[in-house]
């Protein structure tokens, strides 16, 4: 099976990168959608189908050995896991009515710092995986929405609102941890 998914890369690094995935993380990703389906069938599937979206974004991942190569792959097969779980249903979104909302400087400046980065993180962790997942892929991968879309096997529209909602719970959750009031409009 390793054959067929490195037939699908090109460079010779990336192809080294994907082997090094393929061999140190299948069982953990097979666990993974386990617990997600309860199935070894549709868990094999699952597996298969975040390998393929792994190979095409393969040139994305710059250390296969990191704890962030590791979360990114986490994320990439219970995404796809819970898409074979609601396969039959249709996602429905609502509009979004306004624009995100600015973070205030105070937060901000905190983030920007050296210690900032593991707040941002940890805070954005926290989240419901609805939220933490795709704004991991925004925020720390810097995919863009049609990445995230793809990636996510969910439309563009339902992905730009839950980067929405997700901003807008991150930012809370950010001002509280730094006191910082919310200014009203």
């Amino acid at each position: 099976m390793l054959g067929f998914y490195l037939s699908l890369i090109d460079e010779p690094d990336d192809k080294e990168k994907f082997a090094e995935i393929f061999r140190s993380y299948g069982n953990m990703m097979f666990s993974k959608a386990m617990s997600v389906l309860h199935n070894t069938a549709l868990a094999e599937e699952a597996v298969q189908e975040s390998f393929l979206k792994i190979a095409k974004n393969i040139s994305k991942i710059s250390d296969p050995n990191c704890s962030k190569t590791a979360a990114f792959i986490v994320i990439i097969v219970r995404n796809t896991a819970l898409d074979m779980l609601k396969s039959e249903h249709i996602n429905d979104t609502e509009p979004l009515d306004e624009a995100i909302p600015d973070i205030s400087s105070d937060v901000l400046s905190h983030i920007i710092s050296s210690d900032g980065y593991s707040a941002l993180l940890n805070a954005v962790g926290e989240l419901d995986s609805i939220y933490s997942d795709i704004l991991m892929l925004k925020l720390v991968y810097g995919y863009d929405t049609a990445s995230i879309s793809k990636l996510m096997n969910i439309p563009v529209k339902t992905a730009d609102s839950r980067i929405y909602r997700g901003k807008k719970l991150l930012m809370t959750k950010l001002e509280e941890l730094y006191g910082t009031e919310k200014s009203s409009k």
